[in-house]
């Protein structure tokens, strides 16, 4: 009788268990998929391809001169955050330490 009692439990809670791995797959995969909405978008829309096609020429020329980019790109981040950093100031006040140590000034 105790044996009978115990495979039905396993019996049981193998079916269970089945059940729930299947359930959990079924949730898992019905997830909505976004890619093929934005890109369904971007071909109704043809300003869009153009505006990649034009940063893909722009990325093409700053390849060429990445040190005339990276200024470009400083000076338009210092017209945007005029405000010092922090680096630049902790650099300014390990220069006055510096110069109080050695004498310079």
């Amino acid at each position: 009788m105790q044996q009978v009692l115990a495979n039905f439990f396993k019996k049981t809670l193998v079916i269970l268990l089945v059940g729930l791995i299947s359930i959990s797959s079924v949730a898992i995969s019905s997830q909505p998929s976004f890619a093929a909405t934005s890109t369904m978008q971007e071909m109704d829309n043809p300003s869009s391809v153009s505006d990649r096609e034009r940063a893909y020429e722009e990325q093409l020329e700053a390849e060429k001169d990445p040190d005339k980019v990276f200024s470009e790109n400083l000076k338009e981040y210092r017209k945007e955050n005029p405000d010092e950093n922090i680096i630049e100031k902790a650099v300014e006040g390990v220069e006055k330490v510096a110069d109080k140590v050695t004498g310079k000034k």
